[in-house]
């Protein structure tokens, strides 16, 4: 037994000094230990210390940290010893040595070492030069394994069941993915995913590796687009080893993958340098770890995007079928996001209405696929503030693009803070309000008054033309002071029911607002509501009347988004305005969490009209309340200055049906305009009937053919016919104008005068009245401006043709697999 001692003991290089007798004397004080497999020979803080040599088997040294995995920082072979440090210091042991595969070992106790050392003083010289070496050694181990460590934590990605919420869709398509899955697993070969962005490849990824290794383990993702940069030079390195110390590897690329899945987010974007370096790492014996790849292309056009050597790796090839192919999935998906986003935030879970779901159904989703509608659904799940979302809650497509230059009136800083304040906007709602509720006191409790009178004279004469005038320079400017608005928040104050919005009448309120507003026009002709004081005030207060009930009963202003026929007009009339409020999407999308703009923030509320600020890319539905510029905690919202009609060219998410609103106003000009002059000529009740007859024809009429040629509502984006209806809203501007001039007060009566001499000296003058001058200004700049606009709009924009929003039957899975061949 002793001379199998000495044997091992001639072979360590601490004693390769001693003679045989030196040798044979020092093994007597040597034992045998054995340990099994995984078993250790030294514990991180033992105080038992012992000197080992190392005869049969291989141990790994690690380092554990405490709530961490431990480290392996080296490991050991036959002749190596271990054990010297803590005898030397007299600390506990710093690192466990544990045993890769059953272990012989010769052990030798601290007062047997301290003899040794004592007997033969050469071994100490030894001793220290070794123990320098190796403590350098275990130094540069450590400064790996930590390396590797930061990398693997910077890499990897967990919790993906949270990010992409497990879900496949409907009980039959998840039971066919999950067998599928099980069928992908147990070949344990490397995998290719093949879809569209957004289908889930990388959740596929992950439960695949889930499957092979478990959680636990290393799930790290890359991108194809920058892996050159980033991993070229380090997919697989290793440092060779000096003499008998062990070797260290490198942080490489598939070391750090080590044990688990490497993700490559489009592998096909990888140079094929890299690419034949993966292809060589993959063929080699020395790697631990799956590759899962992933790309955008066909499987036929592999063969273009990878090369042959790296191809030739991937054996098994998974397609993913994009959403809007399964689209009986979308319904499953999106209550499961809900289901799990209440959960998360402890909050009764949202249903989707039947408008919200014939929406989801009806997109493409060719922009995210899944990915876009979590996006959709989240967004959604924070905005409603009922257990229902509805069509105001769901935001599809990409956000408002800045158009051209325009100038941000919040770069003043008296103008921001006039704004923010908010005091001075209620100040002016609150005078108007006054003014308005004196006004129609008067004509009806004293219409015979001269004060009334007079007051009478300003509402037809110089408020409803002002409307006309304003709008398409300030937008709705209006409505940011509306009396009808301000005292229907008063009440909304005392009893608000706050039902949600009916789903017809947010999808046909155009249809309201194209009916409401030539009936108002209508009953002010065939009363004579211009010149009854008492008429007018009844007018005025059945508006105030039905914007409070609507306002009481519905949620935030519902009268002023889908019913008012004066916000419809005055809203039409903004679209090609001057001011706008936008917002900054970028800042709204990387920073905002709160949704304060449509959610409102303390006492002050959200987007009256149920608008998401970085959506709002037209002038329609914003009635410059600048709620949203208050609310914002980032500053994102702006008030910009922009290029008149700029807008009509550039339309996107914009409330379509408003070409047929668009085409009644244009239309009921006819014979507003040709029947007027026989109003002093014909009876009264022969005037009526034939006055109302070709009035709502024309209106009809003009509302079906305007349906007809622009097609509301086929495409999510508009059209290029929706464009050039829209693009007739400055000569729609222009006939109301000319209409409105004639109630001007004087209009009649002012002349404008142009005199010149002649030859002989005589001075001649020519009079023209300044109502035909204004009539001639107006006409020139509608149809100069409209002129351009359709211009603009066929230079800027091709027909395309409109996607089909009907509902898919197929009810495919979501992917398919492939063997590729050896």
């Amino acid at each position: 037994m002793t001379a199998y001692k000495v044997y091992f003991l001639a072979k360590v290089e601490f004693f390769s000094e001693l003679n045989t007798q030196e040798l044979t004397e020092l093994a007597r004080d040597f034992q045998w230990e054995e340990y099994a497999r995984g078993a250790d020979i030294i514990r991180q803080g033992q105080e038992r210390h012992w000197f080992y040599v190392l005869t049969e088997g291989k141990a790994e040294v690690l380092v554990n940290k405490e709530g961490r995995d431990s480290l392996q920082v080296s490991s050991f072979g036959p002749g190596d010893t271990f054990g010297e440090i803590s005898l030397f210091t007299g600390h506990p042991a710093p690192t466990t040595i544990r045993c890769l595969e059953k272990c012989k070992v010769l052990a030798l106790d601290s007062e047997h070492f301290a003899r040794m050392l004592v007997r033969w003083p050469k071994l100490y010289e030894r001793f220290i030069a070794k123990l320098s070496a190796r403590l350098n050694q275990v130094n540069i181990g450590l400064w790996e394994a930590k390396h590797k460590e930061f990398l693997r934590s910077g890499l990897q990605q967990t919790q993906f069941e949270y990010k992409f919420y497990g879900l496949w869709g409907s009980p039959k398509t998840t039971k066919e993915v999950e067998s599928k899955l099980a069928e992908l697993t147990q070949n344990k070969e490397h995998l290719l995913l093949i879809g569209e962005r957004g289908t889930g490849r990388q959740m596929m990824a992950w439960y695949f590796h889930k499957r092979q290794f478990g959680e636990a383990a290393p799930f790290i993702v890359v991108d194809g687009r920058q892996f050159d940069q980033q991993w070229g030079d380090l997919i697989f390195e290793t440092h060779g080893h000096e003499g008998n110390l062990p070797a260290v590897r490198s942080s490489g690329l598939l070391d750090i993958a080590e044990g688990g899945t490497l993700f490559i987010r489009e592998i096909n974007l990888i140079s094929p340098r890299a690419q034949l370096k993966l292809a060589a790492a993959l063929r080699s014996q020395e790697i631990n770890c799956l590759i899962v790849g992933s790309l955008k292309a066909e499987p036929e056009l592999l063969a273009q995007r990878l090369i042959p050597e790296l191809r030739s790796c991937f054996t098994q090839t998974y397609k993913i079928t994009p959403l809007r192919e399964r689209k009986r999935d979308i319904p499953v998906i999106a209550q499961g996001i809900l289901d799990k986003l209440a959960r998360q935030h402890n909050r009764k879970t949202p249903t989707l209405n039947q408008e919200a779901t014939k929406l989801l159904l009806s997109h493409n989703y060719r922009q995210g696929n899944v990915t876009e509608l979590i996006q959709v659904i989240e967004r959604a799940f924070f905005l409603a503030e009922e257990d229902v979302i509805g069509l105001e809650h769901v935001f599809f497509g990409p956000t408002a693009e800045k158009i051209g230059r325009s100038v941000d009136l919040l770069s003043w800083p008296w103008i921001e803070k006039l704004i923010k304040n908010g005091v001075f906007i209620l100040w002016l709602q609150r005078i108007t309000t006054v003014i308005f509720l004196l006004i129609t006191m008067l004509l009806l409790f004293a219409p015979q008054t001269k004060m009334t009178t007079t007051l009478f004279v300003l509402v037809w004469g110089l408020w409803w033309p002002a409307l006309a005038i304003i709008s398409p320079f300030l937008g709705r400017v209006w409505c940011t002071v509306c009396p009808f608005s301000f005292v229907m928040e008063q009440f909304q104050k005392l009893y608000h029911r706050n039902l949600p919005v009916p789903n017809f009448l947010k999808q046909y309120d155009y249809l309201f607002i194209s009916f409401l507003f030539p009936l108002i026009f209508w009953i002010e002709a065939i009363t004579g509501m211009r010149f009854n004081p008492v008429y007018t005030g009844l007018l005025l207060m059945s508006i105030l009347v039905a914007a409070i009930v609507i306002g009481m009963i519905f949620t935030r202003h519902t009268w002023c988004r889908h019913l008012c026929p004066l916000g419809g007009f005055v809203g039409t009339a903004s679209i090609g305005g001057m001011l706008e409020v936008r917002a900054d999407a970028a800042v709204c999308l990387n920073k905002c969490t709160t949704y304060e703009c449509y959610r409102g923030k303390g006492d002050l509320t959200g987007c009256s009209m149920s608008q998401h600020a970085p959506f709002v890319d037209n002038n329609l539905a914003c009635k410059l309340c600048f709620h949203c510029v208050r609310n914002c905690p980032n500053g994102a919202v702006k008030i910009n200055l922009r290029v008149p009609a700029r807008e009509v060219w550039h339309l996107v998410r914009v409330n379509q049906g408003f070409a047929i609103f668009i085409g009644v106003l244009l239309a009921i000009l006819i014979p507003i305009n040709y029947f007027e002059p026989l109003h002093r000529i014909w009876p009264l009740q022969k005037w009526q009937l034939w006055f109302s007859l070709a009035y709502w024809g024309t209106a009809f009429t003009a509302g079906v053919l305007t349906w007809l040629i622009a097609r509301p509502f086929q495409t999510k984006a508009a059209s290029r016919r929706i464009k050039l209806v829209f693009a007739f809203i400055p000569m729609v501007l222009a006939g109301y104008i000319i209409y409105q001039l004639h109630f001007l007060p004087g209009a009649g009566s002012l002349m404008l005068g142009l005199g010149f001499k002649t030859a002989a000296g005589i001075t001649q003058t020519h009079y023209v009245p300044a109502l035909m001058v204004g009539q001639a200004v107006a006409a020139t700049i509608g149809l100069a401006l409209t002129g351009i606009t359709v211009i603009m709009v066929l230079l800027r924009d091709k027909e395309k043709p409109a996607a089909n929003p009907g509902p898919v039957k197929q009810t495919s899975p979501p992917g398919t697999i492939s063997h590729a061949p050896e």
